[in-house]
């Protein structure tokens, strides 16, 4: 329990992550088994993206105001009811589709419902982290929770490729295991102690909050690009998703439901990578990292459109699990520790937003593919990725020798004292904790290694 892994070390901590792995692995099924479903009932890649455009506009809508709520009022009822809302949802969705009776608009339905529970648990485990741990820990923490939210991207396609292809469960008892995910998720965040709600006379209105949270976030030359990097990248990791199960059907006569052998492939892979990558996180070339991984996934989208069997296409699946899952966990990780710990809630409520313009924007990648081809989109997505992916490594060669700002888990974790960093212009205040904890507990990969940290490098 020491270095990258030190915050495990909390009891708090633990139960906060495992829960997170649950609930979050459980969304991720969710996600993943709609456009399955969807182009079951219906044969189209329109329809897949349609269905889920639910969850998407849930999510557009409450994810930023989820950030305020979760920085402003307690986070213990809040997580529950993001838990308790799909656990009933999931189980009543399961019954519709074991009976026969689902719909495309139910399906939308369901998605829609479940966006709304993605947007109040978010934000608000972001935030609560920020309260249940010690402050020296935080940098650990940060790492580790974009780890447990990692994992559970991973788990959630190797969980329906599993019961799918071993166990031969149909699309509704895969919804019923993940109601049972919530049920595992429940007790975990019951034990967890209360928070405080911030005081009636420090709060503001959501307006003015969510005004704030964007400021800060605008403000910083880092987290503006990270965030710009991750709504790219969400919305176009999220086209392979939308068309695969019509891809591998049309192009290599495939059942659609064969969609779970690609996604365990990829889940393995990612599995086995997520060790490595919570020691290199935190390191002095997560940069670098970030920016090769998003070469990586714009190269792997036009080799899947120029497979030529279902085989070759497992082969890719390979290099899509290690640079979807280096990209997703470096990106968040290096979102939440260059952010301040009062403002976790909101930023994290930005980062729903990738998730919920990839639902949204979802019905563009099927449209183009019923339009132009599916290997053609897939080639155009891979160039999307491709430029964001300079462009990123631009921004970051610009911004690499900017002191890091005080306060955020960067900065603690580097061992910083209040005079070795600056707030950012209009921020708020450095907080009094930075001064006392310094010199902190540093993470791995960064020992010795202060002035390249210190610069961002």
């Amino acid at each position: 329990m020491s270095g990258p892994f030190a915050a495990f070390g909390a009891r708090n901590f633990q139960l906060l992550w495992g829960g997170t792995l649950f609930s979050t692995t459980a969304f991720m099924t969710s996600f993943l088994l709609v456009p399955i479903v969807a182009y079951e009932i219906t044969g189209s890649y329109t329809a897949s993206g349609l269905a889920l455009m639910g969850s998407g506009f849930s999510m557009l809508v409450l994810g930023p105001i989820g950030g305020v709520i979760a920085d402003r009022y307690a986070k213990k009822p809040l997580v529950l009811l993001g838990q308790i809302i799909p656990f009933l949802l999931m189980l009543g969705t399961g019954v519709l589709v074991v009976t026969d009776v689902i719909t495309l608009w139910m399906l939308f339905l369901s998605s829609l419902l479940m966006g709304v529970g993605f947007a109040l648990m978010g934000p608000a485990r972001q935030a609560w982290m920020g309260e249940v741990i010690p402050r020296p820990l935080m940098g650990s923490g940060v790492g580790l929770m974009q780890v447990s939210q990692n994992l559970a991207l991973v788990l959630g396609p190797m969980l329906g490729s599993v019961l799918l292809i071993v166990f031969a469960f149909g699309s509704g008892q895969i919804y019923f295991l993940i109601a049972g995910c919530f049920l595992v998720a429940l007790p975990l965040t019951t034990m967890l102690p209360h928070a405080a709600a911030a005081s009636a006379s420090a709060r503001r209105s959501v307006v003015r909050e969510l005004g704030s949270g964007f400021r800060y976030l605008w403000s910083s030359p880092r987290l503006r690009m990270l965030w710009a990097f991750w709504m790219v990248i969400s919305v176009c990791r999220f086209a392979s998703q939308t068309l695969l199960p019509g891809f591998i059907e049309r192009n290599f006569g495939v059942p659609a439901s064969d969609t779970f052998l690609l996604y365990l492939v990829v889940g393995v892979v990612a599995l086995i990578a997520n060790v490595p990558l919570a020691r290199m996180i935190s390191g002095r070339r997560a940069w670098q990292l970030l920016i090769g991984f998003g070469a990586m996934m714009a190269a792997v989208f036009v080799m899947g459109a120029l497979t030529p069997s279902f085989f070759a296409l497992m082969l890719v699946a390979i290099l899509v699990g290690l640079s979807t899952t280096g990209v997703m966990l470096v990106n968040q990780a290096l979102i939440m520790s260059n952010s301040k710990p009062e403002y976790f809630g909101r930023v994290m409520s930005f980062v729903v937003l990738g998730f919920a313009a990839q639902s949204l924007l979802a019905p563009i990648w099927g449209v183009s593919a019923d339009a132009i081809g599916d290997r053609e989109t897939l080639v155009i997505v891979g160039m999307i990725v491709l430029a964001a992916s300079a462009l990123l490594m631009v921004g970051w060669l610009r911004t690499r020798h900017r002191p890091l700002e005080a306060g955020t888990p960067a900065a603690l974790a580097a061992g910083e004292s209040p005079a070795e960093s600056v707030p950012l212009p209009g921020g708020d205040p450095i907080p009094a904790f930075a001064a006392r904890v310094a010199p902190v507990m540093r993470m791995g990969g960064q020992k010795d290694r202060r002035t390249s940290v210190i610069s961002g490098d």
